[in-house]
């Protein structure tokens, strides 16, 4: 999916799930702050509210006995190494990198969860 501009939520990237919507809005507003104020207290803030994003998720999936579970987890887990490599000021490259992999994980992966949690 593009990458909105602004770079904010919107409904096309609506899980279904109240909660899981409302972390994603948080993750698109840590990268969205990060890409404005780009210090290393900002990068932490942002790589915090992805792990505990990335952690809870995975356990509504786990107790819904998803079939994807480890494939998801394994995909989260490839982009915090990603993200925990980064340093601050974090390039643009590495912003535009993260707000891209963001904008395409809920639809092509997310979204696989659907009516299954």
């Amino acid at each position: 999916m593009k990458v909105p501009a602004p770079f904010c939520w919107t409904k096309d990237f609506a899980t279904a799930y109240e909660n899981i919507d409302s972390e994603h809005r948080t993750l698109f507003n840590g990268l969205f702050a990060l890409s404005e104020f780009n210090t290393a207290a900002q990068l932490n803030a942002c790589i915090e509210v992805f792990s505990l994003h990335f952690h809870d998720e995975q356990g509504q999936m786990k107790r819904a006995n998803f079939a994807g579970t480890q494939e998801h987890t394994d995909i989260h887990n490839g982009f915090m190494d990603q993200m925990r490599g980064w340093n601050s000021p974090v390039t643009q490259k590495q912003l535009k990198d993260g707000m891209a992999w963001l904008c395409n994980h809920i639809p092509t992966e997310d979204f696989k969860y659907k009516g299954k949690l």
